[in-house]
């Protein structure tokens, strides 16, 4: 995904509230991480198509790099059909039930905690389907467009915290590489630039947030979210002994990282949102965690 901005003046306030934004989506998925993480580490379960070696979780990364791709470009080809009411309705649907899925996950992971079973699933089945159904409304009635960042940022934040629960650490910290180096080709030579300029905004609304002046990606924010989830989860074990201080830089650097996006936003209509946030985000858990 990318980074947005309609003018070229740099505008503060706007920066500001965006990597404020940012930062809430980050603390959440702390919060949502420190719940989640007991139940994945004490199963073992974890989630890598090709396998938890090196070249495994190389593997893994490719084949979720090729989904997007193979994901963006039949969307420009419905697009360019003059099927963007398909685009539209399948962009809604799956992040519709993704939604639904996470949110399930969450709140009954939570919930868990507090509550017998019964009145657990009551309330987690209740919630998630609020939170899709607000979803639902939102992203239909042009006016509420500016309430959207709340639910894509709920989403984000809880796509960052299972994924950092649940996939290898190499897997993880190999996606978010990969995956800048692909955001980088899908703003400047890849198809994305053309799908922002021409999806419905509905569609769009569905899959990023809005902030003042700047449009993030949903894809850029999981990523924001789920980097300092795996700091945070750096020295866990059956103690749940979690490393607060790696969590806390990678966010810092992450949101530097932002900020400094945004700045170059004010000379350039659009630009990829992850490769200095992860480059940032990378080099400080690597160097923290092994220096």
């Amino acid at each position: 995904m990318a980074e947005e901005a309609p003018r070229r003046s740099f505008p503060a306030k706007s920066a500001i509230l965006t990597v404020a934004f940012v930062l809430v989506i980050q603390v959440s998925a702390l919060a949502f991480t420190y719940f989640i993480a007991p139940i994945t580490v004490s199963s073992g379960y974890s989630y890598s198509p090709g396998g938890g070696s090196a070249v495994g979780s190389a593997t893994s990364a490719l084949i979720l790099v090729a989904g997007a791709f193979v994901t963006t470009v039949v969307a420009v080809w419905l697009i360019k059909k003059n099927r963007g009411n398909v685009f539209t309705w399948l962009i809604f649907t799956f992040t519709s039930l993704a939604l639904f899925l996470m949110t399930l996950l969450t709140t009954s992971t939570v919930a868990a905690y507090f509550l017998e079973p019964v009145p657990s699933l009551i309330l987690s089945v209740s919630l998630s389907a609020a939170v899709t159904i607000a979803f639902a409304f939102i992203t239909r009635v042009p006016k509420l467009y500016v309430a959207a960042p709340i639910i894509t940022g709920l989403l984000s934040a809880e796509v960052g915290s299972v994924f950092a629960s649940t996939i290898p650490v190499l897997t993880a910290l190999l996606l978010a590489g990969a995956f800048s180096v692909y955001d980088i080709y899908a703003v400047f030579r890849g198809p994305l630039k053309q799908l922002v300029n021409t999806a419905p905004a509905q569609a769009l609304t569905a899959v990023t947030s809005r902030v003042g002046e700047f449009t993030l990606g949903t894809g850029d924010t999981i990523f924001y979210s789920m980097l300092p989830a795996i700091a945070f989860l750096q020295g866990v074990s059956a103690t749940a002994q979690y490393n607060v201080p790696l969590a806390l830089a990678t966010m810092v650097a992450i949101d530097v990282g932002v900020m400094i996006t945004l700045f170059l936003l004010s000379r350039s209509r659009m630009l990829p949102g992850l490769p200095i946030p992860m480059a940032l985000g990378l080099a400080t858990l690597l160097v923290l965690m092994f220096f």
